[in-house]
């Protein structure tokens, strides 16, 4: 933002030719600052350029279904109405030319992301044929026996150790017990409903991940299926834990840092998981109080009503430092990416558009 100055962001781009403008407003989306570019221009040019960037989705070259979600990723980070406005109608308008062209596909596209810009969230998904994303159901998490199983993954760099020691010290009497093993960790509720959590011991590297497939292969032998997946480590650790991601899992809270760029591997895995992450930086700070706030709801028996929990936790987190890096935390009925992907893999020509 400083080198381009005295231009415009819609200058700077224009002297490029805009090569890979989607990308990089995609990235500016994804990480948060597509309104801080997009106030460097005139109302004209933003107009403009967000009409570019939201029109003929179904032939972009970066990737089949990746336009459509950059677009619907946006939709999170711009604040200005007047642009929503011009963006709404933009989408219409396609909607319409695609329809009366009788192109499937491309109406599909405007037709959810219209419906994401018109409809509230609960009217939304009975549109769309999707879960609610408000609301994760107690009922939906607990398995056979009534528990509610965590796994949650640690990893052995300094930074893993310090976190993990702090994740484990938080749980204590009255309301929960703490059972060490070589390779794990099982903390279990004394109060309340039953909820179990496995964590993997961080050993030294490369062993941090030999303990979490020690763990793995315990919980698969007992039959043991986790509903809850917890990634608590940096983002390069990322890949390991979404690789034991499954379809049982029903709620992924990623703590890493820009964690929020990996929502479609998730969703490969769990098509109607609710995830929790950050388009910015992950900060334990933040992650204790979500995954407290969480927890407590467990105990109680109640459903995860996450509007309800992110208007409470927004209150711990009003000012300064960290209500910034709260606002990063982006919560399951802000996957606006998450959402149109479900949408569009249930609609009758998915597949077919996929392959």
């Amino acid at each position: 933002m400083a080198r381009i100055k005295p231009k415009s962001g819609y200058e700077f781009l224009q002297s490029v030719g805009k090569d890979k403008f989607r990308t990089f407003l995609r990235l500016c989306a994804n990480y948060n600052t597509i309104g801080s570019f997009l106030g460097t221009m005139k109302d004209s040019s933003k107009n403009d350029l967000m009409s570019e960037f939201v029109s003929n989705l179904d032939n972009t070259l970066e990737g089949d279904l990746e336009g459509a979600t950059d677009v619907a990723n946006s939709f999170g980070s711009i604040t200005d109405s007047n642009l929503m406005k011009n963006i709404v109608e933009t989408i219409r308008l396609n909607r319409e030319e695609d329809s009366v062209q009788n192109n499937v596909k491309g109406f599909k596209i405007y037709d959810i992301l219209y419906a994401m810009l018109t409809y509230s969230s609960d009217s939304l998904t009975k549109k769309l044929g999707i879960p609610p994303i408000t609301i994760m159901p107690y009922n939906q998490l607990i398995n056979d026996s009534g528990e509610v199983v965590q796994q949650v993954f640690f990893y052995g760099d300094t930074d893993g150790k310090g976190v993990f020691n702090s994740f484990v010290n938080g749980f204590g009497a009255p309301n929960w017990k703490v059972k060490r093993s070589e390779n794990w960790v099982t903390i279990s509720s004394i109060k309340g409903k039953p909820v179990v959590i496995y964590c993997n011991v961080p050993h030294d590297e490369p062993n941090d991940e030999m303990a979490q497939n020690a763990l793995q292969e315990f919980l698969d032998s007992s039959d043991i299926a986790p509903t809850v997946i917890i990634h608590r480590g940096h983002s390069y650790h990322l890949s390991t834990t979404l690789d034991h991601i499954n379809y049982r899992h029903k709620v992924v809270i990623l703590g890493a840092c820009g964690a929020y760029q990996n929502l479609s591997a998730v969703l490969s895995q769990s098509e109607d998981a609710h995830i929790v992450s950050t388009k910015q930086i992950g900060v334990g700070k933040i992650n204790g109080p979500i995954i407290r706030a969480f927890n407590q709801r467990l105990l109680e028996g109640k459903d995860i009503n996450w509007v309800e929990m992110w208007a409470e936790l927004s209150k711990q987190f009003s000012s300064g430092e960290m209500k910034q890096l709260f606002d990063d935390y982006v919560p399951p009925f802000k996957n606006m990416g998450a959402l149109f992907l479900k949408a569009y893999r249930r609609s009758g020509i998915a597949n077919e558009s996929m392959e």
